[in-house]
């Protein structure tokens, strides 16, 4: 009976090791494939391992995590995914409670005993929000500001990797202890800082910590005149960097210490943008970031940060259908253009240009040079790797895009468009379980999300499990309120056969469009799951005529929701029309 149990736990392990990036492995998968009950397979688990089941199974992931740190390059956001778990906070908590060291400091201990002396591995660091210590809660924009503006400037440096803005700012109000926020983030330091402004003055306090122990590296206080606000930020960058990276390169001390203004309203000004631009919270705010970044330019006509800024807010109102063509595209195609003018050396106006070649001029290779570009001024530039990816994945070039797009997730793990664009890539890669997983993880982070239930809407589609489908794409609808989620809803309603909820799903899109952009793909998405072709194949040739960007993912739709339609020589061009202007 002994030697027989020892055999159960020999193949349980193997099937573990089988199935880690599946979502569907269960309890009652394993007792089905061992032919077990749950009774037995517990009894056996606990006499082999000294585990429940789950402990045992997260244990086999983690000797596998182990491996993979060793022997391969892998990103620690890459093998989170490679050993099934939900997200790399988890990953690293799970590592260490199980061999008493974070992943990251695994991996560099493993590095140092292997790699020549005086080599210089990469130094990681997280800047924390800045705390607001005026009585006015206004300054809270001038503090987040100031945080952004530390985490640009260290971005550029080579050999430094920076945590994304938005994870950063994760632990805003959190007061957690500083060795778990490295862990979470993947961090060797962390800056904290607060700010009190009081008329024309400032007190700010930094400080510099370890994450491996939480020990202190260094602390300063600057009293300063606000007007001084752009020297303040020099001190503590360098200082920063002093402390951290020995081998600073001159010209990365100049991308450092690079001013876009000196006027200090006109930054006052950008900084009230870059507050209402990074809420990403829907028309008002993308237009109040607009007025912002107008005020600043009004004072400063080369401010090129600002025009870049603002190209940022056209293009989303447009993308996510909060305002028409006409009213973005004029503006975000001057301000793209503009920010390139006055300063060819910011990554932000690269970025500006890469979006406006993909998403509108539908210019793919100029896209991709812009990108790059990008990346070459600014490697810590998550979001420029994330929409990188997306452009990569596009032209099915799905290993490099799934490379940028970890790499995205890697500096910037809370953010949820950068969690958003993996799980479009993986469903384009036609990996639909890792879509899922993605999809999960996004509802993980942030349940209010209406992108994490498109992902998992439309791959729930391609399972054919339309009722859970359903929900989801209700819940997006809910959070969501428009063409984009309509159409999904519209589309899954006419699968399912029921077709009046469906039809009256477009009766709210013709509504709709009186007061906010509906495009023609959403329309016509909807009457082809109806199976009213002709109408369909006319609004997707408008969408083609108007460059509307859901047209770019078009072959992936026919792939996966539209393939009786594929014989049709009508719809079967329509992807080749995309791609001929794309190219």
């Amino acid at each position: 009976m002994h030697r027989l149990e020892k055999e159960i736990f020999e193949k349980l392990t193997h099937l573990i090791q089988q199935n880690l990036t599946n979502p569907a492995f269960s309890l009652s998968t394993i007792c089905r494939e061992l032919g077990i009950s749950r009774t037995q397979l517990h009894r056996i688990v606990t006499a082999q391992s000294q585990r429940s089941i789950t402990l045992y199974i997260r244990k086999v992931r983690m000797l596998k995590a182990k491996e993979l740190l060793v022997n391969t390059d892998l990103r620690v956001s890459e093998i989170t995914y490679e050993v099934g778990i939900d997200s790399p906070q988890n990953f690293s908590k799970y590592f260490t409670q199980e061999f008493n060291v974070s992943p990251t400091e695994f991996r560099k201990q493993n590095q140092t005993a292997e790699s020549p002396a005086g080599t210089n591995p990469q130094v990681s660091i997280a800047v924390l929000p800045f705390v607001n210590m005026s009585s006015d809660p206004e300054q809270e924009y001038f503090c987040d500001g100031m945080t952004e503006e530390i985490i640009n400037r260290l971005a550029q440096v080579s050999g430094l990797k920076i945590a994304g803005r938005t994870s950063s700012f994760t632990f805003k109000g959190q007061n957690m202890d500083v060795r778990q926020i490295g862990q979470r983030l993947n961090v060797d330091f962390v800056l904290e800082g607060s700010i009190r402004k009081s008329g024309h003055t400032l007190r700010i306090t930094v400080q510099l910590n370890n994450t491996a122990d939480g020990y202190q590296v260094w602390s300063e206080r600057y009293d300063r005149e606000a007007e001084e606000v752009f020297d303040i930020q020099d001190d503590i960058s360098l200082s920063i960097l002093n402390r951290i990276k020995s081998n600073l390169l001159s010209h990365e001390k100049d991308a450092v210490l690079k001013r876009y203004t000196n006027n200090s309203e006109a930054y006052r000004l950008y900084l009230h943008g870059r507050f209402y631009d990074n809420k990403f919270a829907g028309a008002e705010n993308f237009h109040k970031a607009i007025d912002y970044y107008r005020a600043a330019i009004a004072i400063e006509p080369r401010y090129a940060i600002a025009y870049s800024g603002m190209a940022s807010c056209y293009l989303n109102l447009w993308f996510y259908r909060y305002a028409p063509a006409g009213q973005c595209l004029p503006q975000l195609r001057q301000s793209a253009q503009r920010a390139l003018e006055l300063d060819d050396q910011i990554a932000e106006s690269h970025l500006a240009v890469a979006r406006l070649k993909m998403y509108y001029e539908w210019d793919l290779t100029g896209a991709l040079n812009s990108f790059r570009k990008a990346l070459e001024l600014n490697h810590n530039m998550a979001e420029a790797h994330g929409q990188y990816a997306l452009c990569l994945s596009i032209l099915e070039d799905v290993p490099q895009a799934l490379t940028h797009a970890l790499t995205a997730f890697d500096l910037d793990p809370f953010s949820l468009i950068n969690n958003f664009y993996t799980g479009y890539i993986y469903w384009i890669a036609g990996d639909f379980q890792k879509a899922l997983m993605q999809g999960k993880r996004l509802l993980d982070l942030e349940p209010n999300f209406w992108g994490g239930h498109i992902i998992m809407g439309f791959n729930l589609i391609k399972a054919k499990r339309y009722d859970e489908a359903l929900a989801e794409l209700e819940n997006a609808l809910r959070q969501n309120y428009s063409g984009l989620t309509l159409s999904g809803y519209g589309s899954l309603l006419a699968m399912m056969g029921h077709r009046e909820k469906a039809r009256e799903v477009l009766r709210q899109m013709e509504i709709l469009n009186q007061t906010q952009p509906v495009a023609n793909y959403d329309m016509g998405i909807v009457y082809a799951c109806l199976g009213d072709k002709d109408t369909a194949c006319d609004f997707f040739e408008e969408a083609i005529a108007l460059r509307e960007p859901p047209m770019l993912f078009f072959r992936f739709i026919m792939r996966d929701w539209l393939a009786p339609f594929k014989n049709d020589p009508r719809y079967s061009a329509l992807p080749d029309k995309v791609l001929l202007k794309g190219l």
